[in-house]
């Protein structure tokens, strides 16, 4: 197995161990839900990459191509839902709004497995497996990440412009650590392939989760 891929699959075991500590310490809880179902399909991300790297057979690379782009794609939902929550709820979504956060989840899970639109073939080298890109799904998914992360960023700021003390400081810190990943990451997983139509670095992207999420337990829990 290729370093890079044993790399992946410790940073997937560290996001997925720590999705599960952060859910059990209150399972009912909005926040550590919308927070632990982020960081968990980051694991999944980072796992389907790796093991899509390391497919022997080019269906089980489709599959695991399904695991990584789906997650990677489904991650900026509870994402969202966490700025809403997160540290106190700001708003309550309606009707319509849930229905077309709904059909956007549809599809964009479409576009992740329907062959063609994202993926358009399969180039098996095992270990360092790739594929070519089709313009149509990955602009969409570029849309889609984009759309979900500057709502909830916006979200955030506009708490934190109302917000003093203890509430502020989490606030920053979120933000902070969030945008680690979601400008450097999602750089080397979304833009760069969209611009130039080939995957090149992006089995980068995942690593850039451990500093965002040091930093957000450190803060998010301060109190607990």
């Amino acid at each position: 197995m290729y370093w890079t891929n044993i790399g992946l699959i410790i940073v997937a075991g560290l996001n997925i161990g720590l999705a599960l500590l952060v859910w059990l310490r209150n399972p009912k809880n909005k926040i550590n839900i919308t927070f632990a179902i982020t960081v968990f399909l980051v694991g999944t991300w980072t796992l389907g990459m790796a093991l899509f790297r390391e497919a022997q057979t080019v269906q089980t690379a489709w599959i695991w191509t399904w695991v990584q782009n789906g997650s990677g794609a489904m991650l900026v939902i509870p994402f969202f839902f966490l700025s809403i929550y997160f540290p106190y709820q700001s708003k309550i979504l309606k009707s319509w709004q849930v229905l077309l956060i709904g059909i956007s989840i549809v599809v964009m899970i479409l576009v992740t497995i329907i062959p063609g639109i994202w993926v358009k073939e399969i180039i098996l080298r095992p270990s360092n497996n790739t594929y070519l890109l089709g313009r149509l799904g990955i602009t969409y998914f570029n849309i889609h990440f984009y759309f979900y992360v500057i709502l909830a960023f916006y979200t955030l700021f506009q708490k934190y412009k109302i917000s003093q003390g203890f509430i502020r400081t989490q606030l920053t810190y979120m933000m902070t650590a969030a945008a680690i990943i979601g400008i450097f990451a999602s750089f080397f997983a979304a833009l760069a392939p969209l611009f130039f139509l080939q995957l090149g670095p992006y089995w980068l992207g995942p690593y850039f989760s451990l500093p965002m999420i040091i930093l957000l337990v450190r803060f998010i829990y301060k109190k607990d």
